[in-house]
């Protein structure tokens, strides 16, 4: 009986302790990169988290707090393959969650868990932050941690563009010696001075040029009929 009994602990004893082992919290040691110390307005920074010393995971949540109105969401994030990534926005944070599919073993090792687009939204520096992770291994154990990394990146805003000259300005003419305010006068048209048509005066001025020659006519007559 008692040789029945070692050997049964001879048999099942190490089954135990790799159950035991597999069984353990999953674990990891992680890391927070951006992809660069500047942007401008408008443009992407790619947050990079990575996992060193990676046990038996299965799934994990990773939660960003990002300076609010200063960096957003730009794209969904990209996990490692065989699994399945998406992420939850809040204002000021993100929430990255990844699982494995089916009988996709657990992670492990060193691993790019998430590379997370941020797109610059305002100006000035911009702190993220990878506040927590929550940890799953294949047999739901679970381990969390806090305030793991953060990083900071400055902002530049967007340049003012310059007015641009107006096309009415350049269009208008400018003045000319060669122009004038008076009117034109035409030595055969319109009188100068008061814009009246000259006809009628001339005419009137024919019509009394004559009769007064008429009448000089009669007067000299008149004149020799008294003297003869």
């Amino acid at each position: 009986m008692s040789a029945a009994i070692a050997a049964v602990l001879a048999l099942f004893a190490p089954l135990a302790a790799a159950t035991a082992a597999h069984a353990s919290e999953p674990a990891a040691t992680f890391t927070l990169e951006l992809s660069s110390s500047g942007a401008t307005e408008g443009d992407t920074v790619l947050a990079t988290v990575s996992g060193t010393d990676v046990s038996d995971l299965y799934a994990y949540d990773l939660v960003f707090t990002v300076t609010e109105g200063a960096l957003a969401s730009a794209d969904a994030p990209v996990g490692p393959d065989g699994g399945f990534t998406s992420a939850v926005e809040g204002p000021g944070t993100l929430t990255v969650s990844h699982t494995r599919l089916g009988t996709s073993p657990g992670l492990s090792g060193t691993v790019v868990l998430a590379t997370v687009p941020l797109r610059a939204i305002g100006s000035g520096t911009a702190r993220v932050e990878l506040t927590s992770v929550r940890l799953v291994s294949s047999t739901g154990d679970t381990a969390e941690q806090t305030d793991v990394a953060s990083e900071t990146v400055e902002l530049a805003a967007l340049p003012t563009p310059e007015p641009s000259a107006s096309p009415s300005d350049s269009a208008s003419p400018s003045p000319s010696s060669s122009s004038s305010a008076l009117p034109i006068v035409s030595s055969s048209g319109d009188l100068a001075t008061t814009g009246v048509d000259a006809t009628p005066w001339l005419i009137s001025g024919a019509v009394g040029v004559a009769l007064v020659a008429i009448g000089a006519v009669l007067v000299a007559r008149r004149r020799q009929g008294v003297r003869g």
